[in-house]
C-alpha cells in the first residue's frame, strides 16, 4: 500500500507543482499586457502617492520622505541601482523604465520606477530605482499564517491520496488472494469487487478466465477418471480369457508367450489404479487434517515396502520420535511411499531417511539414494504427469510417471513443498516440507 501512496502523492504533487508553472508562464507570456495593466491599475494609490508625495520634493526632503514611506506603508520601498533593475525587468519594459514610467516585475511580484532622468531629485537619482514590493510576507503573523495554510493544503493532499490509495490497495488485494487461492487449486475461487470500482473489469475478466479453467479442468479430470473406470472391464475381460486360453492350450511354448501377456494386463492395471488415484487427489479441495507421528509413519511405509526393497542398506536419522505434523495419515502414506519406491527403483546399495526441523516451525523429510540422480535441467519436470528420464529404463522397472506426481498433490494438498537437488551420496535427494502440528 505505501508503495502506491507514495508513488500516487508524488505523481499528484509533481503535477500540481508542473502545471502551476507552466500555467503562470503560459498566462504571463499570452496576457503580459493585460497583466500589466491591471496591475498597474491596481498599484494606483503607491503610484499616486510617489507622484504626488515624492515627485514635489528634492534633496533631503525627498530622502526623509521616501523613509517616512518605508517606516509607514504596507508596501516595502526600496532604492536599487539602475543596472539591477535592467536585469530584473523584460527587455520590453526597459524602454518604460528609461523614461520614468511604471514597470510591473511578475517573478518578483513588485513594480518598478525611475526617480528621474536628469539627477535633479538628488546628486546620483538618474542612477536610482523605486522598487516596490509587497510588505505583508515580511509580517511574522502573516507568514505563519501561510505556512498554515499550505500545510493544511498538504495535509489534505495526503489524505486525499491515502484515502484513494487505500481503497484501491483493498481492492487489489483482494483480487490477489483470489488468484493465489485459485493458483493452489481452488479453482472454485472467484474475485468479489464493487461494480463502481476500478478494478471491477479486470475482476470480471479474472472470473471468466478462471470458470473457462475449472471447466477445461474438470472436463479433464472426468474424462480421465472415466476412462481409467471403463478400461477395468476389459482389461478384466482380458484377463478371464487369457485363463481360459492358458487352460486349453496344450503347446507348452506358448507359456512365455501368456507370461509376457500377463505382465502386460498387469501393467495396464497399474497404470490405471494410478490415473485413478491421481485423479481422486486433484479433485479433493480441502483433506481432514490430524496430528500425524512423523516416525511413526515412516515407519509403516518401510514395512509396507520390504518386499520391494530388494535387500538395499537403509539408514535413519529421525531427529526425534514425538514430531507431529498435521496432515492426512493415507496421503501422507502414500506420497511418502511413491518417493520410496522410487528410491528402492534407483539406489544401488545405500537410501538414507532423514528429518529435521527448519526455521519456519516445521518439518523436513528427505529421502537419499545412491543411484544415478537426476540432471539439473531436468528437476523442475519430473514431477509433471507421465515424464521419464529414461522411458525405456522407466517401463523396465515398472513405472509410468505418475508416482512422483501423485507425491506431488499429496504435499500440496497438505500446503506444504516438496523438491529434489544432489544427495550426499551421489543420487537424488528428494525433500518435503510440511508444517508442524
Amino acid at each position: 500500500m505505501w508503495r502506491i501512496y507514495l508513488r500516487i502523492f508524488i505523481l499528484i504533487s509533481a503535477v500540481t507543482i508542473s502545471l502551476t508553472q507552466v500555467l503562470s508562464y503560459v498566462t504571463n507570456h499570452f496576457y503580459a499586457e493585460q497583466i500589466e495593466q491591471f496591475s498597474i491599475k491596481d498599484a494606483n494609490a503607491q503610484i499616486f502617492l510617489v507622484e504626488q508625495y515624492l515627485d514635489n520634493s528634492h534633496g533631503q526632503l525627498w530622502l526623509d520622505r521616501f523613509k517616512n514611506l518605508q517606516l509607514k506603508s504596507n508596501h516595502s520601498y526600496e532604492l536599487i541601482p539602475l543596472e539591477r533593475a535592467k536585469s530584473i525587468i523584460s527587455p520590453r519594459n526597459l524602454v518604460r523604465l528609461l523614461d520614468k514610467k511604471v514597470v510591473v516585475d511578475f517573478q518578483s511580484e513588485a513594480y518598478l520606477r525611475r526617480v528621474d532622468t536628469d539627477n535633479s531629485t538628488f546628486p546620483g537619482s538618474a542612477n536610482q530605482v523605486i522598487f516596490v514590493t509587497d510588505k505583508e510576507d515580511r509580517d511574522p503573523l502573516i507568514s505563519k499564517i501561510k505556512r498554515f495554510q499550505y500545510f493544511i493544503i498538504f495535509l489534505l493532499l495526503l489524505i486525499i491520496c491515502g484515502t484513494w490509495s487505500y481503497l484501491h490497495w483493498r481492492e487489489l488485494q483482494s483480487l490477489s488472494k483470489t488468484a493465489n487461492e485459485f493458483g493452489s487449486g481452488l479453482l472454485s475461487s472467484r474475485a468479489k469487487a464493487r461494480k463502481s470500482a476500478i478494478v471491477y473489469p479486470l475482476a470480471q475478466c479474472m472470473n471468466l478466465m478462471a470458470e473457462r479453467i475449472q471447466r477445461l479442468v474438470d472436463s479433464q479430470r472426468e474424462l480421465l477418471h472415466s476412462v481409467s473406470h471403463e478400461l477395468r472391464t476389459p482389461i478384466a475381460r482380458l484377463e478371464f480369457g487369457l485363463e481360459l486360453l492358458k487352460k486349453d492350450a496344450q503347446n507348452n511354448d506358448l507359456n512365455p508367450r501368456f507370461l509376457a501377456m500377463e505382465n502386460d494386463l498387469q501393467e495396464l492395471n497399474e497404470l490405471v489404479s494410478e490415473l485413478l488415484s491421481l485423479a481422486k487427489i486433484e479433485q479433493q479441495q480441502a483433506l481432514p487434517m490430524h496430528r500425524v507421528n512423523l516416525a511413526e509413519t515412516l515407519h509403516i511405509v518401510l514395512n509396507s515396502l520390504e518386499h520391494v526393497m530388494n535387500g538395499k542398506e537403509i539408514s535413519h536419522a529421525i531427529h526425534s520420535q514425538n514430531s507431529m505434523v498435521m496432515g492426512d495419515p493415507k496421503l501422507l502414506c502414500r506420497a511418502l511411499s511413491n518417493l520410496l519406491r522410487n528410491a528402492a527403483k534407483y539406489a544401488e546399495h545405500k537410501i538414507k531417511i532423514s528429518t529435521s526441523q527448519n526455521n519456519a516451525d516445521g518439518l523436513v523429510i528427505t529421502i537419499e539414494d545412491d543411484g544415478p540422480g537426476i540432471p539439473e535441467n531436468e528437476r523442475e519436470h519430473i514431477f509433471e504427469p507421465f515424464f521419464r528420464l529414461d522411458r525405456s529404463r522407466d517401463r523396465a522397472s515398472g513405472g509410468f510417471g505418475l508416482g512422483l506426481a501423485i507425491a506431488k498433490k499429496a504435499v500440496t494438498l497438505h500446503q506444504g513443498k516438496i523438491w529434489v537437488d544432489q544427495s550426499t551420496l551421489g543420487g537424488a535427494r528428494f525433500s518435503i516440507s510440511l508444517t508442524e502440528a
